[in-house]
């Protein structure tokens, strides 16, 4: 009953809006809008290529996904698009899970072939789109030049086409993996008014669409004008909104050393060594039994006269702790400790308003000019994340991030309590300390706003020299992207004040309120107005613009035996610039008598750098396609037999010149089937974080080596073994910077290099007469990515470390451990030091038939898309590889399959996505963990839809038909992103579209 009454009160206002608008259109006899798509065999410029092919004659591996499919799934997001092709990894940032706060908050970047969203060039009919990534170490995915998916209207769509590896000669630099091409619509005749709404089988993430699209023609068709408009609104879930994330499932280091596993899987993870209400100790420790650091019986806790533990409730009472059970210091099964479930978001709400405008006039019967205005304003808010914490395990007592020292005499303290205390205090000691996560002052709320313009002007036209016909076009494109951000901080010195009573001073910089209340750290017992003091705005603004003039000429330069010699030759200049403002809170607070020296900090945060940075290139392509033989020339077995090639010279204003480059070919036997290939070399420039960040400090968490968890795996586990000895570290050593954050620096280098990869592709490609409307396309890639940037991470740089055959190493100089083995601080970088190797078949299927025997009108279209991973695999230096086939989200078998049906005004649609089954960890053994292997699972998505006179369709969509469970045990050890559908469960959407 409930699911009903939420779908009644979003399906009415649609439909009774949608009814008004038919009447409306039938009167006034408008005739049913006309779209443009690109037919098979049409001849156009396809992606990949400068020069006008059939699109049955691609020379690489393609992926298109038409608007009809976009429209029988219901997509408010490409990225959600984008995720059902098999070939495109778990997205690098997207709406689902942890976010980046307030400096990337549900941003959407993709990732072809994981090889890292930054190294996937996307653009926006075949021109490129200004980046939203925030250019800090801050920021939501690798540093690049990613585009935001969210920033693109999905009403104005016409196809998307995915090419892999190819485009790098035709487009320039990041098309390492690939080229993804939004192709949007360049004319439209009427009007168009669309309505969705969405809601899931629990009666929440509610999801809202309204859409016009508008566009006629003047001057007696020498003028085209088309203009969209598109606001969307998403709402948000956290873990403790499903029932999958609410259970807590988390990996610990085995207890028992003859449990088979090395991790196991708990239910209900809770941390009891911390506290969102107060956990008391009179000597600067955790509370509880220390038997982890080796002090098994002693307890610094206060306990009651049963022996139990003591912490703060809510009222701020002194009540036993229930320990659950234990897993090393940090974690338990079960009991009432501090739990992270409530502070994790799972979906972030959104709100979108996209608007889209192209013009174009024929100036002459040979010259037109156009112009396309774009304006995005995307927000996103993550709704909570981990607060600030007081505790031993940051620092020592009285730091900012240690445990709070209390006076005995703090007047919020009980009577009860303080007598408690008293009484099992050392004598002579009149305070005690108190461990605390903040959770009422700092939520981690954050959320980010993307406001992006782009212009994009020209002129295109074509001439003829002698009987030989010429394309060209000059086009400038101007991009500007402001991602600005907002999140609630806390401000150490109004904390302290408000702490010690409001006796003290406040802090320089400006708070919600600068009236000091006094903060009553027992329990949740304070109003709004002490956070309030203790707590600013902070606003971090990132700015990205981009430049792009792009001259080219395309044409036939003369006849050979087999045809036409076509020819692209051009010239393009780019200019790009990102400067990225912490905001007063996070660039910290000079030192007043030394300018130079280390900045202080407002609150927990380290300083952050801000970073500017700019580059321009000068490019010149050029692209050549020889027939050899063509069909007319009848000789057998070599129906159709053509060379192509391309290449671009990338002159870069700061990692100089580049040659990158593609030669291939197509052959085709007999009409219905033939064979392509190519190989292609393709670079990434550096982005401006990589080149220009300043050394900034960060937290950072890690897979320590020596960690008992860890030390059994590796390339060489002995060798490991031994080095972790060398170094003073037990067997059963327990590092916490695997489970808490530890500080560290990260670093530009001005000095990084172009990555270089080098690429094959070849594959079949099939089109039988006998089953028209049938093409199947099969085709292996292979992609070896050298000399790539990274940063070197603080698992990296200990794996550097501890795995080394010459022991120590020198990455063993940029970790810092104190006196008891735990690491200190990082020092991390970006370096040229990494490579990248892909290889996998991909298979695309499309098959239209002619039902007559369905419906006198019927057709039946069937469609899939299918990837197999032979090899995923990173390796930094000479070290270690890190295989991800077979990674949860990397499944070596994915695929996804369609088929639709239409019978006049009726049709319906049905998507199945399958994921293979996955590991947590390729390169581990089965022992490494419980549950090692996540089985593989299939999600079924459908629709109907119904048109009414040409004019009014209704649709009806169900993500998740049979409300597919995610595969056990998810979430522990990831797959939540992967699968989505089986944590969101059953979803439904209803829509209303209407021409006139």
């Amino acid at each position: 009953m409930k699911i009903q009454r939420y779908l009644k009160g979003a399906v009415a206002p649609i439909a009774i809006a949608a009814v008004l608008i038919a009447q409306q259109a039938v009167a006034q006899e408008t005739p049913a809008a006309d779209e443009q798509t690109a037919d098979e065999g049409e001849v156009i410029v396809v992606t990949g290529s400068r020069i006008a092919l059939r699109t049955t004659d691609r020379r690489e591996p393609t992926m298109v996904l038409g608007s009809d499919e976009l429209e029988s799934r219901g997509f408010t997001n490409l990225g959600d698009a984008l995720r059902t092709v098999p070939a495109f990894a778990p997205p690098s940032s997207s709406p689902v899970g942890t976010q980046a706060g307030s400096f990337g908050a549900g941003q959407t970047f993709i990732d072809f072939f994981g090889l890292g969203s930054q190294r996937t060039l996307t653009l926006v009919n075949g021109q490129r789109y200004v980046s939203s990534n925030t250019a800090s170490i801050f920021g939501p995915v690798d540093a690049g030049s990613q585009v935001d998916l969210n920033t693109l209207p999905t009403l104005m769509v016409d196809r998307i086409e995915t090419v892999a590896v190819g485009g790098a000669p035709i487009y320039g630099a990041d098309a390492i993996a690939g080229t993804v091409n939004i192709i949007l619509k360049k004319e439209f005749d009427g009007v168009r008014l669309s309505a969705q709404s969405g809601i899931s089988s629990r009666g929440d993430a509610e999801e809202f669409r309204l859409g016009a699209l508008a566009g006629t023609t003047f001057g007696g068709g020498r003028g085209k004008v088309l203009a969209s408009f598109e606001f969307n609104k998403a709402g948000g879930l956290l873990y403790t909104d499903r029932e999958i994330t609410r259970s807590g499932r988390f990996y610990v280091a085995r207890n028992d050393p003859n449990f088979p596993f090395n991790n196991q899987l708990i239910e209900d993870r809770r941390i009891p060594i911390l506290s969102e209400f107060g956990a008391p100790t009179y000597v600067d420790i955790v509370p509880g039994d220390l038997a982890a650091l080796g002090a098994p019986g002693e307890n610094y806790g206060f306990l009651d006269a049963q022996g139990n533990t003591l912490v703060f409730n809510r009222n701020g009472d002194l009540v036993p702790l229930d320990f659950g059970e234990r897993h090393g210091l940090t974690n338990s099964a079960g009991g009432d400790g501090f739990s992270l479930v409530p502070l994790t978001n799972l979906q972030t709400p959104s709100e979108r308003y996209l608007g889209y405008a192209r013009g174009s006039y024929e100036l002459t019967d040979s010259v037109e000019a156009f112009a396309e205005f774009s304006y995005a304003n995307s927000k996103g808010t993550e709704l909570r994340a981990q607060p600030v914490y007081n505790t031993w395990l940051f620092g020592d007592a009285g730091d900012p991030d240690g445990n709070l020292i209390i006076p005995l005499s703090n007047p919020f303290l009980s009577d009860a309590a303080r007598a408690t205390i008293a009484s099992q205090l050392p004598a002579g000691q009149d305070f005690f300390y108190l461990g605390r996560a903040n959770t009422d002052l700092v939520s981690g709320r954050g959320s980010t706003t993307v406001e992006l313009y782009r212009i994009v002007a020209g002129f295109e036209g074509d001439f003829a020299v002698g009987d030989r016909n010429f394309d060209w076009s000059l086009i400038g494109n101007y991009g500007r992207s402001r991602t600005k951000g907002s999140s609630r901080e806390l401000v150490q010195e109004n904390f302290e004040n408000a702490l010690a009573g409001c006796t003290g001073t406040s802090s320089p910089i400006a708070t919600v309120s600068s009236t000091c209340v006094p903060f009553n750290p027992f329990g949740h017992q304070n109003g709004p107005e002490v956070a309030d003091y203790i707590t600013t705005i902070a606003h971090p603004i990132a700015t990205n613009t981009q430049m792009v003039v792009t001259a080219d000429v395309t044409g036939g330069l003369f006849d050979i035996w087999g045809g036409e010699v076509s020819f692209a030759l051009g010239y393009e200049h780019r200019e790009e610039k990102a400067d990225f403002d912490p905001g007063e809170f996070f660039y910290g607070v000079a030192d007043p008598n030394d300018p130079t020296a280390p900045r202080g900090q407002y609150g927990r945060s380290i300083p952050i750098d801000p970073v500017f940075g700019k580059f321009h290139t000068n490019e010149g392509f050029g692209e050549l396609l020889i027939p050899v033989v063509s069909p007319d020339m009848n000789i057998p077995f070599v129906d159709t037999l053509e060379l192509n090639g391309a290449a671009r010279y990338v002159d870069h204003s700061l990692t100089g010149g580049d040659l990158t480059w593609t030669a291939g070919g197509r052959w085709k036997p007999i009409e219905d089937f033939g064979f392509r290939g190519n190989f292609t070399r393709s670079i990434r420039s550096p982005a401006i974080t990589e080149l220009f960040n300043p050394t900034s400090p960060i937290f950072t968490t890690a897979d320590d080596p020596c960690d008992s968890r860890f030390i059994g795996q590796g390339p060489n586990p002995a060798n490991r073994a031994a080095n972790c000895a060398a170094a003073g570290l037990p067997a059963n050593f327990a590092s916490n910077i695997v489970d808490l954050t530890s500080r560290g620096s990260l670093s530009g280098n001005i000095g990084l290099e172009n990555e270089k990869a080098d690429s094959w592709t070849v594959g079949a490609i099939i089109t039988p007469r006998f089953a028209p409307g049938l093409s199947l396309s099969v085709d292996w890639v292979d992609i070896a990515l050298k000399n790539a940037i990274l940063s070197l991470d603080a698992d990296q740089t200990m794996q550097a470390c501890y795995d080394a055959v010459d022991f120590p190493s020198p990455a063993c100089d940029q970790i810092d451990r104190d006196s008891d083995g735990q690491v200190e601080f990082i020092r991390t970088g970006y370096v040229n030091a990494a490579s990248y190797d892909y290889s996998g078949l991909v298979a695309e299927l499309d098959w239209r038939v002619a039902t007559p025997f369905l419906g006198s009108q019927s057709q039946v279209l069937f469609s899939g898309s299918y990837q197999y991973i032979d090899k995923l695999e990173q390796r930094v230096g000479a070290g270690d590889l890190t295989t991800l086939r077979g990674l949860i989200g990397y499944s070596k078998h994915k695929g996804t399959a369609s088929v639709s049906y239409a019978n006049g005004p009726f049709g319906g649609f049905v998507q199945v996505q399958y994921f293979g089954k996955a590991v947590v960890d390729p390169d581990a053994q089965p022992t490494a963990y419980e549950y090692f292997t996540r089985g593989d699972v299939a999600f079924v998505h459908a629709s109907v839809n119904y048109t009414f006179d040409d004019q009014l369709t209704l649709r009806f969509n169900i993500d998740n038909l049979f409300d597919t469970k995610a595969p056990f045990p998810t979430p522990a050890g990831g797959g939540v992103s992967t699968y989505y559908s089986g944590v969101m469960g059953r979803y439904f959407k209803v829509g209303a579209v209407v021409n006139f």
